[in-house]
């Protein structure tokens, strides 16, 4: 059976490669993650001291200056080519936005305000942000960087085209004076916000992995090809199909299993062949003793050793022939082919039905209670059911357990039930069941579960089991819970 890619040896080691590469992927990047964002901290603080360093020492210097002096010395800075700074003396803090979704920053302002507060015990409050260009706010109007004239906006803080974070101190040296200072940080903001993984690390997991996989796919197919081969032969050992031995290829493994299933397919045919020769021989050397020995039996005198006689060859005659049905009938050699199963149950039941009615015409008997002359076989299959397999065996195989049923209970039910790879069929009959514990003895050849009448050889149940195992299914028997036997038949879809 075909069966789905997903359920494929190759999709699974595929995936489960695929699955493995990923965890392992996202373990080594969390690892990574985490020295990196401790080693980008460190990096960070290193850099911020070095900023509150310097911004400390011109703080200690603006406030050894007397204040008349303080403006003049801020105006000779802003009208100078650039400064690392940007300083400015304010009535009120300022509120200044911070960048956002930087889950470092705030570790980082907090070291940057301990730091300064350690450095100036007298200091009563610390203002500390790190924000950008955009959002950082100047004088105590709160204008914005890019407000100013351009000689300002284009040196200030040394920024030039960069794209740097800020670091704002202020700092409250008297009431309603703050000494406001801003530097940038020589550090890209990517840096302070790089993601677990990156979008170049996802594109060469993506490559690695689906490189990965393809190699290891076609790696695989060509190790399961002899795997291929070998189940084809398998399908088809006891068919009358010649089929030369596999050739020994693939991984060591895959040449021990064909070696081996080359050897077994050897024995199977020598077993057929002998079997068909020891039919040959059963019915022929046998058959022609037997029918000499019913000739002479004739020619005896004595009535009672005659009668002797003719029972004791009639019983050879019966197992012989029972014998030589159950190798005919188990060892049918023909094609698997598909088959409508519900056109195969309606001639089953009409050659019942229709010799049910020839034997009460011929009897005369009457009616049963359903309203149908005993026996009757009925089917519930609403819907054409079809199986792959060998039409003749199967056949067989449904007339047996249905003769049986009508011999011994009268009328017969058959459901058929659908499942994903095979198909039960259930054959309930209102006879009087058989004791749970002959339900497998009757399956041994020429056993009658203590029933005494002597009509049939007793190798029905026996040829219908063996050729529903032929076909890939099995046959079992249960008592109905009121009344009669219940034979469940499995078939495979394909067998």
């Amino acid at each position: 059976m075909k069966g789905k890619f997903y359920q494929s040896i190759t999709f699974r080691i595929g995936i489960t490669l695929f699955g493995a590469i990923l965890v392992a992927e996202l373990l080594a990047g969390v690892i990574w993650y985490q020295t990196s964002a401790a080693s980008r901290e460190a990096s960070a603080q290193h850099t911020l001291m070095n900023v509150a360093e310097a911004a400390s020492e011109t703080y200690l210097y603006f406030e050894s200056l007397p204040k008349n002096y303080r403006h003049l010395i801020l105006n000779q800075l802003r009208e100078s080519s650039g400064t690392r700074f940007f300083i400015s003396m304010n009535q009120n803090p300022l509120n200044i936005d911070p960048i956002q979704d930087i889950p470092l920053l705030p570790r980082l302002t907090g070291f940057v305000e301990q730091a300064i507060t350690n450095q100036f015990s007298g200091l009563s409050n610390v203002r500390v942000v790190i924000t950008d260009k955009d959002n950082i706010r100047l004088f105590n109007s709160g204008i914005r960087l890019s407000e100013l004239p351009e000689i300002w906006t284009r040196y200030s803080l040394s920024l030039g085209e960069l794209d740097l974070p800020i670091l704002v101190m202020q700092l409250e040296m008297a009431e309603n004076e703050w000494f406001y200072i801003a530097s940038a940080i020589p550090l890209p903001e990517s840096v302070l916000t790089e993601p677990i993984i990156s979008q170049r690390q996802l594109i060469f997991l993506f490559l690695a992995s689906v490189m990965l996989m393809l190699c290891i796919s076609q790696i695989i197919r060509r190790e399961l090809k002899p795997v291929k081969s070998l189940a084809k032969a398998a399908a088809l050992t006891g068919s009358p199909l010649s089929l030369p031995e596999l050739e020994e290829s693939g991984s060591n493994e895959t040449r021990s299993a064909i070696h081996a299933f080359n050897k077994m397919s050897r024995r199977v045919k020598a077993y057929i062949r002998d079997r068909e020769m020891l039919f040959s021989a059963l019915s022929h050397d046998l058959k022609t003793p037997l029918a000499c020995l019913k000739l002479r039996t004739e020619m005896l005198e004595n009535d009672t050793t005659k009668k002797q006689f003719e029972k004791l060859l009639n019983e050879v005659d019966i197992m012989l022939t029972g014998a030589l049905q159950c190798l005919r009938e188990t060892n049918i050699h023909e094609e698997s082919e598909w088959l409508d199963l519900q056109t195969l149950l309606g001639d089953c039941a009409e050659y019942f039905n229709q010799q049910a009615e020839r034997n009460c015409r011929l009897e005369s008997c009457t009616l049963n209670s359903w309203g149908n002359p005993s026996p009757s076989v009925n089917i519930r299959c609403e819907q054409p059911v079809s199986l792959l397999a060998k039409p003749l065996a199967l056949k067989r195989c449904i007339f047996n357990v249905v003769e049986n049923a009508v011999k011994y209970g009268e009328r017969v039910e058959i459901d058929v039930c659908e499942q994903q790879s095979s198909i039960l069929l259930t054959f309930r009959d209102y006879g009087p069941g058989i004791p749970k514990k002959m339900q497998e003895k009757v399956f041994e050849p020429y056993c009658r579960a203590g029933r005494k009448d002597t009509n049939g050889s007793g190798l029905g149940l026996t040829i219908a089991r063996s050729i529903a195992r032929t076909q890939g299914g099995d046959l079992v028997l249960k008592n109905h819970a009121a009344q009669g036997l219940i034979v469940e038949l499995t078939l495979s879809r394909n067998s």
